[in-house]
């Protein structure tokens, strides 16, 4: 910075403010307090122009919220396929068994258990080797 666009300023300040001002500066290698002093206070408007003038924050705002509903959009019909396609085999399988309802209703809550105990990884293997054991 040249000295001709430089303005010579006197500021009073809180003498423990200083003493954390000085070990910041030199932990974060300013070489001078001008230099602590000027980044400071750039980064202070900056931040105040940022939240006056927040339209950073709207577009990303708008972005994320476009994106969210694409993406709820997308899982929806992703579930709709596999609710379609699950209903097609459970009404294979009603049709080819002789289960009660009472077997299928301790079916159900052996199901809901095994879910909610793995947080829904159950995998196909551990199911047979369970129907095996017993």
């Amino acid at each position: 910075m040249d000295s001709e666009n430089m303005q010579r300023i006197s500021l009073y300040l809180d003498k423990d403010l200083v003493k954390r001002a000085d070990r910041f500066m030199k932990e974060q290698g300013f070489s001078s307090r001008n230099k602590l002093v000027t980044q400071a206070l750039e980064s202070l408007m900056t931040d105040s122009d940022l939240q006056d003038n927040d339209l950073l924050g709207e577009k990303l705002a708008g972005a994320v919220m476009k994106l969210s509903e694409d993406n709820a959009k997308a899982i929806s019909k992703g579930l709709f396929r596999y609710a379609v396609q699950l209903e097609m085999v459970m009404r294979v399988l009603a049709e080819l068994s002789e289960y009660t309802p009472e077997q299928v209703e301790e079916m159900r809550r052996e199901a809901i258990n095994n879910v909610r105990r793995t947080r829904g990884k159950v995998s196909f293997e551990d199911i047979l080797a369970g129907y095996y054991d017993d």
